[in-house]
C-alpha cells in the first residue's frame, strides 16, 4: 500500500518502477533515560545517566546501553560538570532477549547481558559484564508524521517517502541489578521508508 501510494502521485511513475529499483526499510526504537542526583559532603553533586535503547529492524536488532557519572556543581547560576566515568556497550540480540509491539505501540521488553567499556579520566579503561532488564509501556496517542525528498542528478532520479509513528511512554528498568524506578524519558517509535531510485 506505501509503495502503491508512493508511485501514483507521478506521472512517470509506471516507467519509473519497471526501470528503477525500489528499496524497503522498516526500524523501530524503545528508548528510555534515567538520572539520579547525590549530593557530596563537598557541596558538588553527582549526576548519574543511565541508557538503554532497542532498536529492532529488518536486518537485525541491536541494544545499546550505558552509564555516564559526573560530578556538578553551580557555578554563578551555571551548572558546571567534570566527567568521573562513562560506560557503554552494544550488541545484537536474540529473538529470545527482546519483544516489541510494532502495530500498537503498546509494549516492549529487553533482557539481555551486555559487555561494558568503562572509562575513568586518568585510569586505563575497564570491562565488565552487565544484566540490563527494561520494560516500555505506551502512553496517550501514537502521533504520526510523514515525509518525502526528491531530487534530479543527471540521469538519476531519487524518490524517497518514509512514515513514522511515535508513542510516548513510561518505563522502568534494572542496571547490574541497581534498581532504576521510574525512567526521565521514554518513548516507542517505528518508521518505514521507501525508496525509488530510477537511471536513464
Amino acid at each position: 500500500m506505501l509503495l502503491a501510494g508512493l508511485v501514483s502521485g507521478a506521472a512517470a511513475a509506471p516507467a519509473l518502477a519497471s526501470a528503477g529499483s525500489h528499496h524497503r526499510s522498516a526500524s523501530a526504537a524503545a528508548i528510555a533515560e534515567w538520572r539520579s542526583s547525590v549530593r557530596l559532603p563537598s557541596g558538588r553533586v553527582e549526576v548519574t545517566t543511565w541508557f538503554v535503547g532497542l532498536f529492532p529492524s529488518t536486518s537485525r536488532t541491536r541494544g545499546d546501553v550505558f552509564k555516564d557519572v559526573a560530578s556538578c556543581k553551580r557555578v554563578n547560576g551555571h551548572l558546571r560538570c567534570r566527567a568521573i566515568s562513562f560506560s557503554s556497550g552494544f550488541r545484537s540480540l536474540t529473538a529470545a532477549e527482546f519483544s516489541f509491539d510494532r502495530k500498537r505501540l503498546q509494549a516492549a521488553h529487553l533482557d539481555a547481558t551486555f559487555t561494558l567499556h568503562t572509562f575513568t579520566p586518568g585510569k586505563p579503561s575497564k570491562t565488565s559484564r552487565v544484566r540490563v532488564v527494561a520494560d516500555w509501556t505506551g502512553t496517550g496517542k501514537i502521533v504520526r508524521s510523514s515525509g518525502n525528498n526528491t531530487f534530479h542528478s543527471g540521469c538519476v532520479h531519487f524518490h524517497s517517502t518514509f512514515k513514522d509513528r511515535h508513542r510516548a511512554a513510561t518505563a522502568t528498568g534494572t542496571f547490574g541489578g541497581t534498581a532504576l524506578g521510574n525512567a526521565r524519558n521514554a518513548f516507542l517509535d517505528t518508521s518505514t521508508d521507501v525508496t525509488v531510485v530510477h537511471r536513464c
